[in-house]
């Protein structure tokens, strides 16, 4: 049996490695157990990785889940660390702290991966040393058939974030206005560190920050350089439940919350300002509100983007009242850095230098 505070299943090792893939999971140990079998199943021309899944205040059988998967592996990459405090963003720092890969490749727990993709992300980070972080292609993985409205609401978009799918290269891309999905991400360690990490997202259902876009956002400010790496493919699961009206204006809903931690994270005006643009937002989308309850339920393409405008300005107009009021969240809002300083890592014992990236051909 795992011991109570476990960090490892197997390996005891402090030696730095090529890669850490970290999969962070929340109650959903079946998604997990199907991501791991993947990760596990990689295409790797390397022993020099890990995988860490990181329980978030889990209360099923994850912790069972993951020790029975180690067991089957037969191998020491597996491990396992448990996070108390609920929120995703402490999960990832979590498995940031704990993982020993100068390269740290972040998803989630209702993904799964094409056979290179590790290999690929390899390679482009071998062979591009200017690129701190980088993100690929993600594909759905429809459980059920999709209903016609969703795939129409789609279209030919290269970059839906609503159910974080993206497809928008055919070719590899470098600059600073590239941007990844939390569930297909790569960044390199000590930048990771060196930036403070992610911005807090979700606590469960409420949502408080902006998560992997803010920490985007903090790499373009400091004109660093991100990839798009075609070859590093992720297969999203989209379930029947996030098939729906409601799931998209829960998804807009949180993205009017990133919206306005944004504009407040690096300063909060005084109450009185806040309560003008608090009736601002009121006074300018009353009418698209009152549409929206006219509308609710509909799936045709003006109705939704109602609807989904709705959410997002009522959100955003619940989040400045909350500030008003809530001394507690405004600290939380202006706080900068969420990760802390960087571990020590020991080296190989047989290298003085910290070894590098394998660059091998895909």
């Amino acid at each position: 049996m795992l011991p109570e505070n476990a960090t490892d299943l197997a390996c005891r090792g402090e030696a730095l490695l090529d890669i850490s893939v970290i999969i962070p999971t929340h109650n959903r140990a079946n998604l997990s157990g199907q991501a791991v079998r993947s990760a596990v199943a990689l295409d790797y021309r390397s022993e020099r990785y890990e995988i860490i899944v990181v329980d978030n205040a889990s209360t099923d059988a994850t912790r069972r889940v993951v020790e029975s998967l180690q067991s089957n592996s037969n191998s020491c990459r597996l491990r396992y660390v448990r996070e108390g405090q609920l929120g995703l963003h402490h999960a990832r720092h979590a498995g940031a702290r704990a993982a020993k890969g100068e390269i740290l490749i972040f998803t989630d727990d209702d993904a799964t991966f094409d056979s290179g993709w590790l290999q690929a992300y390899a390679s482009a980070f071998g062979e591009h040393p200017e690129m701190v972080a980088a993100g690929g292609p993600i594909r759905p993985v429809w459980e059920t058939p999709p209903p016609e409205w969703i795939l129409e609401f789609i279209g030919n978009a290269k970059d839906f974030g609503i159910l974080s799918l993206m497809e928008p290269y055919k070719e590899f891309q470098l600059g600073s206005n590239v941007h990844f999905f939390g569930v297909n991400m790569a960044i390199r360690r000590d930048v990771l560190f060196d930036v403070g990490g992610f911005n807090p997202d979700a606590f469960g259902d409420t949502w408080l920050g902006d998560g992997e876009t803010g920490l985007v956002r903090k790499l373009c400010n400091l004109e660093m350089l991100i990839g798009y790496v075609p070859e590093a493919l992720v297969y999203h699961h989209i379930p029947p439940q996030r098939m729906t009206v409601e799931y998209f204006c829960w998804w807009k809903a949180n993205e009017g919350a990133c919206d306005t931690y944004a504009r407040f994270h690096h300063g909060i005006p005084h109450r009185r300002n806040l309560c003008l643009q608090a009736a601002s937002i009121g006074i300018k989308n009353s009418k698209c509100w009152l549409g929206a309850l006219l509308l609710r339920g509909r799936t045709d393409g003006r109705a939704l983007d109602v609807q989904l405008r709705a959410a997002r300005t009522q959100a955003q107009l619940r989040y400045i009242l909350r500030l008003i009021f809530n001394r507690d969240l405004r600290k939380l809002v202006l706080k900068e850095n969420w990760l802390g300083k960087r571990p020590r890592v020991k080296e190989h014992s047989s290298e003085k230098v910290k070894p590098r990236l394998q660059r091998v051909d895909v």
